[in-house]
């Protein structure tokens, strides 16, 4: 019925399943058993089936076969999913529902039933993280309206909300202008080893935090750190947005890039990202060699290396707690929901005092979901208050999370009045750290 499925042998068994083991389904394959309803935080949201996964792939199915015909109110049900994809975690039929989704929307956009322009910023926003030069100039825009106290005034004004733009506004983070790429980050350790950081398309400035604290962990641990300049968007907007062309040149540029590094393994920071990268084996049509190093997340790159004689400054943490986040990217299709698979839990244990519990319903999606938190903020919103009431009752000093999209988002609804946090002397935007921040923050002078 798909295409994927043509001429494929009875015999040949490999070709029903992707690199990740999710069969590739016919549609009619769904069982309607419901099991994947327990787990959709929009049926959760709206209890209705047209809100559930196995309504959206009969609309999933009449768009790869019937060419896109489809009601606006079934277009509308299915834009409102979040993209989780932990339906793919409980589906006896194993149903590939991210790659259906991903074709659904690349069919739709192509026959332009979809109309994707719901803002007329939504073109420019991609446009400018395809091109990274560009995006770095607007950051200088960025970091001006900031500094000059246009921000506070605006957002004083209906403007920001006439123009579309007050949700995007609340996410925005401090920009810095600092750049990070074409720099090499000796150690000055015992060496180990040479590493690659991957960055991604807005890290660099929204959150360098981040990928300082990696560079500065991972020289301690006896790692030279190289951040290659022409590294660019890892592609999964564009996927998942249907633009696969886009995202296949992307892909090729960044496999082009780093496969001419001397480097042991290419390290990343955002487990969306992460899994992006590692996606781009399941690429066939490019005519191109695969990363010939290791992708790791840095949480379990840490890990893996951890010297035991390296020493944290423990005290500062000592009898404070943190609550642990599970982005869908890293639980439902990295497939490590369990704490002893997660490296972020093990790597936050290494600090003796803290207490590390895992954040309650963490197989709720937050709402975030890349750009739909922009897009959908009707159900991102409050899928965020259910996730940051969890962190209330934990009674959690900080909460950590190992993708810049959802700490972005979370962090954006803890900037809210009506929300409050238990108060340990920090602001409540200091309250989201991605782990290996803290990490860098405890690490002994050597």
């Amino acid at each position: 019925m798909f295409d994927w499925m043509d001429d494929v042998s009875a015999d040949d068994d490999a070709a029903f399943y992707d690199q990740s083991g999710s069969y590739i389904p016919e549609a009619s394959d769904c069982m309607r058993c419901g099991l994947c309803i327990s787990l959709c935080p929009t049926y959760k949201l709206f209890q209705i089936e047209e809100e559930s996964p196995r309504s959206r792939i009969r609309t999933l199915d009449k768009i790869i076969n019937d060419k896109g015909l489809i009601s606006t109110e079934d277009l509308e049900h299915l834009n409102n999913c979040t993209q989780c994809r932990a339906c793919e975690t409980i589906c006896p039929s194993q149903m590939a529902y991210g790659q259906l989704f991903n074709q659904a929307r690349e069919t739709l956009l192509s026959s332009q039933a979809s109309k994707p322009g719901t803002h007329f910023l939504a073109p420019l926003g991609f446009k400018l993280i395809e091109r990274k030069n560009l995006f770095s100039m607007v950051t200088v825009l960025l970091a001006g309206y900031q500094k000059s106290g246009l921000a506070i005034l605006l957002k004083k004004t209906p403007l920001l909300r006439l123009l579309k733009l007050d949700k995007a506004e609340a996410l925005l983070p401090e920009v810095t202008l600092q750049n990070l790429s074409d720099h090499y980050y000796p150690t000055s350790q015992a060496f180990k080893g040479t590493v690659a950081l991957f960055t991604g398309c807005i890290s660099e400035h929204f959150d360098q935090k981040t990928l300082l604290a990696s560079i500065k962990v991972l020289n301690a641990l006896g790692f030279t750190v190289l951040v290659p300049k022409h590294q660019g968007c890892c592609g999964a907007l564009h996927q998942h947005q249907g633009q696969s062309h886009i995202a296949d040149q992307l892909a090729i540029n960044n496999i082009n890039v780093f496969n001419t590094l001397p480097v042991d393994a290419i390290i990343y920071t955002a487990s969306a990202c992460g899994l992006m990268l590692k996606e781009y084996e399941l690429k066939d049509a490019l005519a191109i060699d695969k990363f010939n190093v290791p992708l790791v997340d840095i949480t379990e790159f840490l890990c893996l290396h951890w010297p035991e004689e390296l020493k944290l400054n423990e005290a500062a943490l000592s009898g404070k707690s943190v609550a642990v986040h599970e982005p869908c990217s890293q639980r439902n299709v990295s497939k490590v929901s369990e704490k002893k698979h997660q490296y972020v839990y093990s790597l936050l244990e290494k600090i003796t005092g803290l207490n590390v519990q895992p954040l309650p319903d963490n197989q709720t999606c937050c709402g975030a979901g890349g750009v739909h938190c922009l897009t959908h903020p009707e159900v991102a919103e409050p899928l965020r208050a259910i996730k940051l009431g969890h962190f209330q009752k934990s009674n959690a000093d900080y909460l950590v999370t190992t993708n810049i999209g959802c700490s972005l988002h979370l962090k954006s609804g803890l900037a809210l009045k009506n929300i409050s946090v238990p108060s340990n002397g920090a602001s409540t935007l200091n309250k989201v750290y991605h782990p290996v921040s803290l990490i860098a923050e405890l690490l002994k002078p050597t």
